[in-house]
């Protein structure tokens, strides 16, 4: 670690050990937090958003006894500039080389772990936590999302992590030293890809899902092949939601969930093209759902814009820690607090995200910026570069059309039949160069296929959320917006290289 990035760290850590008293033990009472997040899903997966026909009963519990968030929004589409924001309360362009996956987190950024620790809390991780990148880099001694408790294992089927989450939590439970209070990361790896083949069928025999009941958002052909690769996905999206049962299972059974701020999320949408590594609703809108039984008024839903900056901030305040001043986002617990339904702060009526590389090589480029409104989307790319190359080689006769329909994905359809009249038309949408400008009307279009940049009907809209993405990237510092790139552009070159290398240091 600099010395410059030390004497931050620590003047950080400093004002948090006077404000709480020393390294000594927390106070009887105060709360602890267990944050379950999966890997990959976009909000609309989850049964409590009325879209999806899987059960995932245990996520709606913990909507139904708390709070239901109808628009919570992650800083990047991608899992390490994700986490980042979560565990620092700053968007992901604040954070140097912690913008990109496969770089690092400096550490004169502190994260949640060493001011909860600080101030007298038990705090550690299971399964993936922030990642994945380079730590030697970043200065810091361990993972940003804490120490690691990854030792039992259970048996897991094909594509499933053998990591035993609750039986991780149990061992970090047991682990505590003199009754802390405590801070727990269940970073389930799920449904990131990939999904075992098989998985559709499981679908329908476990959970009585068939093929006819999966959703297919209205950006991507509907095949049965398309059908068969989202079924493999949501399989695993079931299990992640039994796994959040077990872990609240152990909470009911140490008797801690009733004081117990437990917060359900994903880290970015889910992979398929347009999600994932896009700034469209199905990239950076996440589930989210948070329940603390001894506080927070049950069976709500709350349509404020909230985002992944905004965890951190609630977790100090409601810690009794003080939120440092570098932080971005702001608390919730106002709205949790409230016992209102709805919209409620009227602030919260908008939220920025973005992402500047996501292990593309040129002449891809991923690199843009969104606002989102109560209506609008807007969305500015720097780079008017193909969103995928298509191998020409892969192409294949339209006769076989009706194979690959039934057995692909939509890359495999888009790959081999590009100009095939059921495919051709989601050219615009997943393959073909990004307009410098998109904005979409999220009410009258929630798929965002109709692009109204050009729109002379909606220009005052345009120019309206275009000033002021532009003037909130100023204030916080978007190097896309300061003309400071110097910083990302090395970071782009060394996360190349490492990719080049098959990320072997």
């Amino acid at each position: 670690m600099r010395k410059k990035e030390r004497v931050c760290f620590w003047v950080a850590t400093i004002g948090v050990l006077v404000a709480t008293g020393g390294w000594a033990a927390a106070a009887p009472g105060r709360p602890n937090f267990v944050i379950f997040i999966t890997d990959d899903e976009s909000w609309l997966e989850r049964s409590a958003y009325g879209w999806s026909k899987i059960p995932t009963p245990h996520f709606d519990r913990v909507a139904r006894e708390g709070v239901l968030f109808t628009h919570g929004y992650t800083s990047a589409p991608s899992c390490a500039p994700s986490r980042a924001a979560l565990l620092t309360g700053r968007n992901f362009w604040e954070l140097e080389e912690g913008a990109f996956i496969q770089a690092w987190v400096p550490a004169k950024f502190p994260a949640l772990p060493d001011l909860l620790e600080a101030g007298g809390y038990h705090a550690g991780h299971t399964g993936k936590g922030w990642g994945p990148g380079v730590l030697e880099n970043s200065g810091r001694k361990r993972n940003p999302a804490g120490d690691l408790y990854n030792k039992v294992r259970r048996e897991a089927e094909s594509g499933i992590n053998p990591v035993d989450y609750a039986g991780n939590f149990e061992a970090f439970l047991d682990a505590r030293p003199g009754g802390k209070p405590f801070w727990f990361w269940v970073g389930c790896t799920e449904p990131h890809s990939p999904c075992a083949k098989g998985n559709d069928r499981k679908l329908a025999e476990r959970h009585g899902v068939g093929l006819g009941d999966v959703g297919v958002p209205g950006f991507l052909p509907d095949t049965p092949g398309v059908r068969r690769a989202r079924a493999n996905i949501l399989y695993e999206i079931c299990h992640a939601d039994e796994d959040l049962g077990r872990v609240l299972e152990v909470l009911e059974a140490r008797g801690e969930l009733a004081n117990t701020l437990v917060m359900v999320t994903s880290d970015n949408g889910t992979q398929v093209l347009r999600s994932k590594t896009n700034l469209y609703d199905w990239g950076v809108r996440m589930p989210l759902a948070m329940m603390w039984p001894a506080r927070v008024k049950p069976g709500r839903k709350v349509d404020d814009f909230v985002n992944f900056i905004d965890f951190a901030p609630t977790i100090l305040e409601a810690a009794g820690l003080p939120v440092p001043a570098a932080m971005s986002g702001r608390s919730l617990m106002g709205i949790l607090d409230s016992g209102a339904s709805g919209r409620i702060d009227p602030v919260r009526s908008w939220t920025a995200a973005g992402l500047e590389w996501h292990g593309e090589f040129d002449p891809v480029n991923l690199a843009a910026r969104m606002i989102r409104d109560e209506r609008y989307q807007y969305i500015v790319n720097f780079s008017d570069g193909p969103r995928r190359v298509l191998d020409p080689k892969r192409a294949l006769p339209d006769a076989e059309y009706p194979k690959t329909a039934e057995s692909e994905s939509e890359i495999g359809l888009i790959e081999g039949h590009p100009d095939h009249p059921g495919v051709r038309r989601f050219i615009p949408l997943l393959v073909a160069p990004r307009p410098r400008e998109e904005l979409y009307d999220c009410l009258e279009d929630p798929w965002e296929v109709k692009n109204l940049a050009d729109s002379p009907g909606h220009a005052e809209a345009k120019a309206r959320l275009r000033a002021q993405l532009e003037e909130y990237g100023r204030r916080t510092g978007d190097p896309r917006f300061t003309g400071e790139m110097e910083i990302f552009r090395r970071t782009r070159e060394f996360v190349q290289e490492r990719k080049r290398k098959g990320y072997k240091e």
